[in-house]
């Protein structure tokens, strides 16, 4: 059995949540673990340990794959849980997570070792202004009632620490959501140290950015993601045909061209080769999508972790209909010097 953990404390005041009917982050403990099979009913024993010998302990009893209490909620399945609970009444960060599972097929139990990083920066829109907003983090799918994160002040800045680990999303916005903007997201990214991130929010998305390296005859990488646009400033309805097969198109891609793509790695700017429009599709959607092909690196090859930022701006071609701008990241490592694998 695979089992991860991890305790945020929310150390924010109620007057610095500039908008209480947005989001509110909360000081609470995920649990995730994934298994050949687990049936309900289950046991689910929590003991952080902090300093000073002070710990927290708590027994759970599930009884359904999909529960919500006053205190916690269970997002299950026959080989899946993920698991939170708000602890407010808790102050400090635990030095280690005991997790202990007992259900029919027998018991689990991980001890996970607890350790934190800061993240800062500041939020902007695109033309430089401060954007007040949270930061909301979701380690596993996309945040849910007991967010993590933080609010920025009134000029943008914001500072949080959270526990490292590997996070499937950041999410930067306020309420002006699909009304005049929509949000900054980062995808895989990886909270292994103090790290500074500086945001831009517009009125469109990066959605769903992925990387990979190309493994043929040329040095490059491939970004894949699917922009979005407010559907007041663009949305359309209309029939493609896809090996065969008669799709209906949910179309509120902004029109983009190369000249409109900036792609950095690690502050360094990648030189843009091509862009591809291509279609993403589902079983209720199909909705356009775009394939970037940039060099793998400008210079010098970097080791380590590496962060891309991938930037749409349309303002920059003048006297079109609409203006298009967002911005999204994603983290990864190179499994090796030659960079034929990505993780």
């Amino acid at each position: 059995m695979k089992i991860d953990a991890w305790w945020f404390e929310n150390k924010q005041h109620p007057e610095e949540v500039l908008q209480t009917d947005w989001a509110v982050p909360k000081t609470h403990f995920g649990i995730y673990a994934e298994a050949e099979k687990l049936t309900c009913p289950l046991t689910l024993c929590v003991t952080a340990k902090f300093n000073e010998s002070k710990n927290y302990y708590r027994e759970f009893q599930i009884n359904d794959y999909k529960e919500e209490k006053d205190s916690y909620t269970v997002d299950a399945s026959e080989n899946l849980l993920n698991f939170e609970c708000i602890v407010e009444d808790v102050t400090g960060l635990p030095e280690e997570i005991l997790v202990e599972i007992k259900s029919k097929e027998g018991e689990y139990s991980e001890r996970i070792s607890c350790e934190y990083a800061r993240l800062h920066g500041k939020i902007t829109d695109f033309d430089g202004n401060p954007f007040p907003a949270p930061l909301l983090l979701a380690r596993i799918g996309f945040a849910g009632g007991a967010f993590m994160g933080v609010w920025s002040n009134k000029n943008g800045e914001y500072s949080v620490v959270v526990p490292k680990g590997c996070y499937n999303t950041f999410y930067v916005d306020d309420n002006s959501y699909g009304k005049t903007t929509l949000e900054n997201w980062s995808w895989h990214m990886i909270v292994d140290r103090d790290e500074e991130h500086n945001f831009k929010v517009g009125n469109g998305e990066v959605y769903s950015l992925c990387v990979w390296a190309n493994n043929g005859g040329s040095s490059t990488l491939f970004f894949w993601f699917r922009p979005m646009i407010l559907p007041s400033i663009k949305k359309e309805e209309y029939e493609i045909e896809l090996e065969g097969e008669k799709r209906q198109v949910l179309d509120i891609s902004p029109e983009l061209r190369a000249e409109d793509i900036t792609v950095t790695l690690n502050g360094e700017p990648l030189p843009v080769i091509s862009l591809q429009r291509i279609y993403e599709t589902a079983s209720t959607y199909t909705m356009p999508a775009y394939i970037v092909q940039t060099k793998r690196y400008n210079g010098t090859p970097s080791t380590g972790k590496q962060t891309v930022i991938l930037e749409y701006d349309t303002a920059k071609r003048g006297g079109e209909q609409y203006i298009a701008r967002s911005q999204g990241r994603y983290q990864y490592f190179y499994k090796d010097g030659s960079a034929l694998v990505l993780q």
